[in-house]
Formats: C-alpha cells, structure tokens, sequence
C-alpha cells in the first residue's frame, strides 16, 4: 500500500511539474506577445488613430438629447440677451422634443411654446404686411399732399395775376377819377369866366 500511495504521489508530484512548467511557458507566451504588440510598429498614422479613439469614445458615451435637455436649448435660443431670439431654432428643437419625446414631461409645454412662436410669426406676418400697407398709403399721401401744393400753387399765382390785374385797374380808375376831378375843375373854372 505505501508503495502504490509512493507511486501515485511521485506521478502527482511529476503532473504537477508539468502543468506549472506549462503555466509558465503560457505567461512567457502572452508577456511576449504584448512586449511585441508594443514594439510593432502602427500601421493607423497617430493622428488618425487619435480622430478615431475620440470618435469611438464619443459614440459610445453619446445619449440622444433628453426633453428637458432640448427644452433648455429651446428657451436658450428665445432668451437670447445680446441680439433677437432665434424663434426658428428654437421651433425646430421644440418639434424635435415633441417628436422624440410624445409622452416626456417637457412636451405639453413644448406643444405650447410651439403655439406662441407661430402665433409670435403669424403676428410678425401680419406687422411686416400693415407696414409695407402703410408705406403705400404714406406713398399715395404723399403724392396727393404733393399735387395739392401743386394746386394751392398755381391757385396763389392765378389769384396773384389776377390781384396785379386788379391793382393796375384800381390805379387806372383812380387816374381816371383824377382826370375827372381834373376836367369838372377846368369846367368849373370856365363857367366862372362866362359868367
């Protein structure tokens, strides 16, 4: 019995022997397999292969755009501080929000702010088309207060002439009223001396 348990052991002992020498030549086998992964040479140019390490990263950390997120660039777009709000962006994220997202949270305000800016554009519409209305009637104003002066124009030169008429025929009639007065003396005078 002890010899058997002596041979068992003695194989055990040399199994052993094995499967460590083959875990050793395993590890030797992968460490160089990296060490000379390492020492190869790239065959993607280093600025490639860092466009494509970001554009993989990217897409694997990229989400689609929560409603609330797409809200918030909405009413970004609407309270723009240095200049006018971009209505237009702003309705295109807002539909986008709707579409994405029909039953998010953020999509009965979405469907409401969407009505405000085509109500916002209806108005807008509407303004540009009374002025553009009110620039033609200033035009057709314009034009009817300028043939009016025309008209006042020629009136005042028409009653002009007609008032240096008159004066010349005043002066006229007082020359002749003096002539009058002139002759009736002379008669007068004649009368006198006939007598």
């Amino acid at each position: 019995m002890e010899q058997s348990v002596k041979a068992k052991t003695a194989k055990l002992t040399g199994t052993g022997t094995v499967l460590t020498c083959f875990r050793r030549l395993a590890l030797i086998f992968i460490i160089a397999a990296v060490l000379g992964g390492c020492a190869t040479k790239s065959v993607i140019p280093p600025a490639e292969a860092h466009a494509r390490t970001q554009e993989t990263v990217g897409n694997l950390f990229k989400t689609e755009p929560s409603d609330r997120d797409l809200f918030e660039e909405a009413l970004s777009y609407l309270s723009n501080q240095q200049k006018e709000p971009n209505y237009k962006e702003a309705r295109l994220r807002l539909e986008k929000l709707v579409r994405e997202h029909p039953d998010g949270k953020w999509t009965p305000a979405a469907g409401a702010l969407i009505a405000c800016i085509q109500k916002i554009a209806e108005l807008q519409n509407q303004l540009r088309l009374d002025k553009q209305r009110a620039q033609s009637d200033h035009g057709k104003l314009a034009r009817e207060i300028e043939g009016l002066r025309d008209g006042i124009r020629q009136t005042e030169e028409k009653y002009s002439a007609e008032l240096i008429r008159l004066q010349q025929e005043n002066e006229q009639l007082k020359k002749d009223i003096q002539q009058l007065k002139n002759l009736e003396i002379q008669l007068e005078k004649r009368e006198k001396m006939l007598r």
